[in-house]
């Protein structure tokens, strides 16, 4: 048999954790609800009038008349000695104020006993299923020590992160009341009771003349049922009250000792107000943990979703974006026909299976195209599984995104297309191609997808579009060695915007064309207006290749912004904002970032977003090149958000140095327990950017490897993971190359 290692221990009880509370959640609330109200009794209860006692075989009598069947679960004799106070759990037994004489209720009944409907829900849930409420507080103990088992708190300002710190930090409080209510069920800690017989419930007449036939002199003040077929009789003595026990078969016991320190632990009354105080401060946090615990779950469900999708959705608009505007687009799309009354499904083709297009009756496909005609890297695993597919049936219209300055224009578009015809898939509509900007193509295409649904659009609302901008080079500094060998030469650049009211943010795109009518190439921003940084901060690599007849050759465009243009010149570029890639707006959520070389570009802006934003979340970031002495870029500034603690931790991989060797995948797979709860429990995005021939597969890989071995998952269930987190924001993937 294989041992169980600590992360497959920690594996299943964070399954166990989580299927009992989804399973007793509502027991839970009714239990937490209901102790917070008892909890308060003693504070807003007024001092009970005194009881006055009554001979057990006149009452027992009365009780016959008032409750022929039996069905009283309480009774309490009135302070004028001339009535009864009864309360039933059925409906339609006996509950108010009698006339012992008479039995028949009296002129003036007594208001709803709050508490004592509260009571019965916290023990009974006013239906008689103790059992449950045992159980509940079994597994409310159990959940809690678990909770333990999983981890020490780290205090972030996380959902996960509030849930296990109030676990912690509370936990006297938080344990005190499901540890005494599992005790008081075992009937550990409370006064000694005798065997109780099984039974029917007993009625309460029966048990009063049975205290009668005992005890002919004894005086009640109240009673009410207990366990089994037993009875709670309290009789007036010298010494005061005291407590009987009587079952069905006439066996009278005399309890002593009181109720037991368990007891008033349970119920706050073991120090007045105070106590009562300590008990609904537990029941606070108590709340707290299954309302943290509760919205994890249902925030968790709610991101497995694909995209944003209405219910019985028949459209479906997919997109395959490089930078963003294929996306823009799509979700202007799902917009309009959703204004026109159209039910649509909105998403990304990374997170979709081709066989997901026969589940709609029609399918739009929004497709760029990058480098020399190809897809971009988040519709290729969606080409890639084309080839098993049958597809036949299934409609699609598409739109491609190109730029006729690139060889094969919209080529994209063009080879998705070709391999949804092969599938046995048909057009519904005639493909269009977009030269540039795409506004006014995709109007017309979009209009004609709505006739062809017979609906009438509205104002139809197009994402922005590029916006120009006027800089000036500033400043260009060199980030790496240059008198180290075999390094990439790698700059940093700074422009200022002609108008300082422009508005841009890490992750946002500057496409900048080194000649006039030259195609443009997009370059990753690391500054933020938001912290007024009124700096377009650009982090470029110089790119060189070998021709055919092995002469080296420079990229135009990286050549431009590495060595022609000289500070202080002015361009004319535009800048295209890129909302899939900028920082999470919920400041408190972690991140993770991944970069290698200049994929680390967006990631300085994102950073000094979070040194400027109080109760920022954790961030983590994954940083790979060639030598950590000759391209660790940005190492002082990283060092010095690391200091200040808005860089909660930093791993490195450079793969030429002999005692820091491999690539970015090896740290990732060394923290792979605590990058998985991050990801998994505590709900970090991770944002990752690189060159995708390199960075994109061996990341993918890791984290594959990574929640196959942390989430216990089969390749299968992996995948799905993977695929989860893409879908829902939590894996954003910005590649180039």
């Amino acid at each position: 048999m294989p041992i169980m290692t600590a992360p497959r221990v920690r594996s299943v009880l964070r399954r166990l954790h989580r299927w009992i509370a989804l399973t007793l959640t509502p027991v839970f609330v009714l239990l937490i609800l209901s102790g917070a109200v008892l909890a308060l009794k003693p504070v807003f209860s007024a001092a009970p009038a005194p009881s006055a006692a009554l001979s057990a075989g006149v009452l027992a009598e009365a009780l016959a008349r008032i409750d022929p069947r039996g069905q009283a679960s309480r009774l309490v004799v009135s302070p004028d000695e001339g009535t009864v106070t009864l309360a039933s759990r059925q409906a339609d037994g006996p509950s108010g104020r009698f006339d012992i004489a008479t039995g028949a209720p009296t002129a003036e009944q007594p208001g709803p006993d709050v508490f004592a409907l509260v009571l019965d829900l916290h023990k009974n849930l006013l239906l008689g299923l103790g059992i449950v409420v045992e159980i509940g507080a079994y597994a409310m103990t159990a959940l809690i020590l678990i909770g333990l088992l999983l981890g020490l708190p780290r205090l972030r300002s996380t959902l996960a992160g509030w849930h296990l710190g109030i676990g912690w930090l509370a936990l006297p409080l938080v344990l005190l009341a499901p540890l005494t209510g599992a005790l008081m069920a075992l009937h550990i800690g409370g006064a000694e009771l005798p065997p109780v017989q099984p039974g029917p419930p007993i009625a309460l007449a029966a048990a009063l003349a049975h205290v009668a036939e005992h005890d002919d002199g004894a005086s009640v003040l109240a009673a009410r049922r207990f366990r089994g077929g037993s009875a709670l009789v309290t009789t007036a003595g010298p010494a005061g009250p005291t407590v009987r026990m009587v079952q069905s078969g006439g066996r009278i016991d005399t309890l002593a000792g009181g109720p037991g320190l368990v007891h008033e632990l349970h119920e706050g009354t073991w120090g007045g107000v105070w106590s009562a105080a300590i008990s609904f401060a537990g029941t606070l946090a108590l709340a707290a943990l299954t309302a943290t615990g509760a919205w994890g779950w249902w925030r968790r469900r709610r991101q497995q979703s694909v995209g944003s999708a209405d219910a019985g959705a028949a459209t479906l608009v997919a997109f395959g974006s490089q930078t963003g505007t294929a996306a823009r687009l799509a979700e202007a799309t799902a917009r309009a026909l959703r204004q026109a009354g159209e039910r649509v499904a909105c998403a990304s083709l990374e997170a979709l299976q081709p066989a997901t297009l026969a589940g709609y009756e029609q399918n739009l496909l929004i497709v760029s195209t990058t480098g020399e005609g190809e897809l971009p890297d988040p519709a290729r695993r969606f080409m890639q599984q084309l080839p098993s597919a049958d597809l036949a049936g299934s409609r699609f219209s598409m739109l491609a995104l190109g730029d006729r300055r690139y060889a094969n224009f919209c080529g994209g578009g063009e080879c998705l297309r070709s391999a949804l015809l092969a599938r046995g898939a048909r057009e519904l509509a005639p493909f269009e191609r977009a030269d540039g900007e795409p506004g006014g193509v995709w109007r017309q295409w979009l209009a004609r997808i709505a006739a062809l649904l017979g609906r009438s659009l509205h104002a139809v609302e197009a994402p922005a579009a590029d916006q120009p901008v006027a800089l000036t080079l500033v400043e260009r500094r060199r980030l790496d060695a240059p008198t180290q060998e075999g390094l990439t030469e790698t700059w940093q650049l700074d422009f200022a915007p002609e108008n300082p009211a422009i508005a841009f943010r890490p992750g946002d795109l500057l496409l900048i064309a080194p000649t006039p009518g030259a195609a443009p190439r997009c370059y990753s921003i690391g500054s933020s207006s938001r912290v007024g940084d009124s700096r377009i901060r650009l982090t470029v690599s110089l790119h060189r290749w070998r021709d055919g007849a092995g002469q080296w050759q420079i990229g135009a465009a990286s050549g431009y912004l590495c060595h022609a243009l000289a500070e202080g010149a002015r361009l004319t570029a535009r800048l295209r904002a890129h909302p899939q890639f900028n920082p999470p707006e919920d400041v408190t959520r972690p991140l993770i970032l991944v970069a290698a070389g200049a994929g680390i570009a967006p990631f300085p802006g994102f950073l000094a977003e979070r040194a400027a934003t109080p109760q920022a979340g954790p961030a983590w970031l994954f940083f790979g090149n060639r030598r950590r002495a000759g391209d660790f870029f940005y190492r002082e500034a990283l060092a010095g958000w690391q200091h200040d603690g808005v860089l909660t931790r930093l791993d490195t991989a450079f793969s030429r140095d002999a005692d820091d060797g491999g690539h970015i995948d090896r740290p990732l797979i060394a923290h792979g327990a605590e990058l998985y709860r991050w990801l998994a429990q505590d709900h970090a995005v991770l944002y990752m950017c690189g060159r995708s021939a390199t960075l994109g597969r061996s990341v993918e890989a890791a984290l594959l490897d990574i929640i196959r071995t942390h989430g216990r998952a089969t390749p299968a269930e992996a995948e799905a993971m993977l695929q989860a987190w893409k879908r829902n924001g939590s894996l954003r993937v910005d590649v180039f190359g």
